[in-house]
């Protein structure tokens, strides 16, 4: 079996195309689960700035066709399109992406906090389909553990860096601080909680929130929130100092119809601050050439994003290469379970067949005795040689280890396990 990614990011994909992929990516992660597929097991990360699939199979070469073909289908597009857009890792490149996609290294705010929770939700949703295999699931599992050392022990994600923070930072030179500013939040998903508990650690005066879903009344009773309806929306543009979209929805929350409205509306030579974290946008293109009209959006928060301290970079490297090296060894260690399995089975026989003899002689009780203490030394017995055989096995040295079994026990184990 073999770990393999396929993905891209912010770094090497146009955001318009980011947002195709993450549009299909529960699609593609149902497609690639679905009976008589050819994975062992698959998971797919899908955030605003990346697309990744990792997945575990025998054939390499025949399962990247497969996955491939998948995701073009899903995509409505030709492999050769999906081919030249995604990229391949195999080996410990996976463990070495993922821990740092994990840790917030590989993020467009390094050491942003959202991240981890998106790697986790990601397994989740696997579990769910009934498809996260026993090594995909432990190489997610250890990189959440990454997350955390590398928050702990380098301070990156623990300052609660994000794409919204980043861009509420903008937003605040824009409109020299935002304390005592009126604020429209437009959606009212897992994001938008976000959102509203950033706004209000910055001291603002009220926060309105309009949802296309009609959402809006029932977040504000959870959310210390004001509803804002349809009919509403403009005039409260006209108010306030900067509205938040991050609605998810399809379309444009606001266009530029709207943004011509609220223009008139306003009665203040300062500009509206709109803030576009949404990767479908929400903000029209034409709205930033309005007068009075001031847009983030994700590409400027990208093009704006501080650099992080390169010590805190560094040791976040080490942690990172020393748990790469461990998950390595772990799984090459593994490829002698069935090995050691078969030899425990095998001496299991024997112990098995004695604790009969006993009980034919000598009953129950004295079976249980037996059994017991036959247990225990089968255990002993056989620490030293399940231990030996993993680091044989990580030393590449396992086929002597395969000879000898086979001699002395006259049990025949597959080699190429």
């Amino acid at each position: 079996m073999a770990l393999v990614y396929l993905g891209t990011d912010f770094h090497d994909t146009p955001l318009a195309d980011l947002e195709k992929f993450e549009a299909s990516s529960q699609e593609v992660l149902t497609a690639l689960a679905r009976q008589r597929s050819m994975l062992e097991g698959v998971v797919v990360l899908s955030t605003c700035n990346r697309f990744e699939i990792y997945f575990e199979a025998d054939s390499f070469h025949e399962s990247m066709d497969y996955v491939t073909s998948v995701v073009a289908q899903e995509l409505s597009v030709e492999p050769s399109v999906v081919t030249s857009m995604l990229k391949v890792l195999y080996g410990d490149s996976v463990p070495q992406h993922l821990f740092s996609v994990a840790a917030g290294l590989e993020s467009m705010i390094v050491g942003e906090e959202e991240i981890s929770g998106q790697v986790k939700r990601s397994l989740s949703r696997s579990h769910k389909l009934g498809f996260a295999s026993k090594n995909l699931n432990q190489l997610f599992q250890n990189a959440a553990s990454v997350a955390k050392s590398v928050t702990t022990e380098t301070g990156l994600g623990a300052s609660g860096r994000s794409v919204i923070t980043a861009a509420l930072d903008l937003a605040t030179e824009e409109l020299s601080g935002l304390e005592g500013k009126k604020i429209l939040l437009i959606g009212t998903g897992a994001y938008s909680r976000v959102v509203t508990a950033a706004v209000q650690r910055h001291g603002v005066e009220k926060i309105f929130v309009y949802s296309r879903s009609g959402r809006a009344e029932k977040f504000s009773n959870n959310h210390q929130t004001f509803p804002v309806t349809k009919h509403e929306l403009a005039k409260v543009m006209s108010e306030v100092a900067l509205v938040v979209s991050a609605s998810g929805t399809k379309g444009f929350a606001i266009d530029g119809v709207l943004a011509q409205e609220v223009a008139l509306l306003r009665k203040t030579s300062s500009s509206l601050v709109l803030i576009d974290v949404s990767l479908s946008r929400d903000v029209a293109p034409e709205v930033s050439s309005i007068d009075g009209m001031t847009v983030i959006d994700l590409e400027l928060i990208k093009e704006r994003a501080p650099q992080e301290h390169v010590n805190s970079l560094m040791k976040a490297r080490e942690i990172i290469h020393t748990a790469v090296a461990d998950f390595e060894a772990n799984m090459t260690s593994r490829t002698m379970d069935p090995i050691v399995a078969a030899l425990r089975a095998h001496i299991g026989l024997w112990v098995e067949e004695e604790i009969e003899n006993v009980r034919r002689k000598s009953g129950n009780d004295a079976a249980n005795e037996v059994q017991k203490s036959l247990r225990k030394v089968t255990n002993a017995i056989l620490h030293a040689p399940s231990v030996k055989a993993k680091e044989l096995a990580i030393d590449g040295n396992h086929e002597d280890y395969i000879r000898a079994v086979r001699l002395l026990f006259d049990i025949e184990v597959n080699e190429h396990v």
